[in-house]
């Protein structure tokens, strides 16, 4: 959950990726075809039913969730929303003030890779 991610050592910059309006959804993924299971790699299109969940568990994380989020990006064109993605970070990049964990500074490389590297299964 995203609240577990938040704590005294770590702040991050939370973007939440949203679907369009789900008229534009239906238009823009009908041929679109997904991944079930990463365990059987079956592979299908979008349904109504599917459209209808990713509209709900949007709202729901929207609702609860929404004042965590840094930026909202609304996915309806994949080209115009990386770019958006993109822009947001190329100007944290640019951006003087950087935060992160007083610890971090004081670590060797070695200790900060391997107190990242629980986070693979994130990336």
């Amino acid at each position: 959950k995203i609240k577990h991610v938040y704590n005294s050592e770590f702040k991050p910059y939370v973007v939440f990726v949203k679907p369009p309006r789900i008229e534009e959804l239906r238009l823009t993924r009908r041929r679109a075809k997904f991944v079930c299971d990463e365990d059987s790699k079956q592979v299908r299109m979008f349904s109504e039913e599917d459209f209808e969940d990713i509209i709900d568990q949007a709202e729901m994380l929207d609702s609860q969730y929404g004042h965590l989020f840094d930026t909202v990006i609304v996915n309806g064109d994949i080209a115009v929303a990386f770019r958006e993605l993109k822009a947001i970070l190329e100007k944290m990049d640019e951006s003087e003030d950087q935060w992160v964990p007083a610890s971090w500074m004081r670590s060797t490389p070695t200790k900060v890779w391997r107190s990242c590297s629980s986070l693979t299964g994130w990336i």
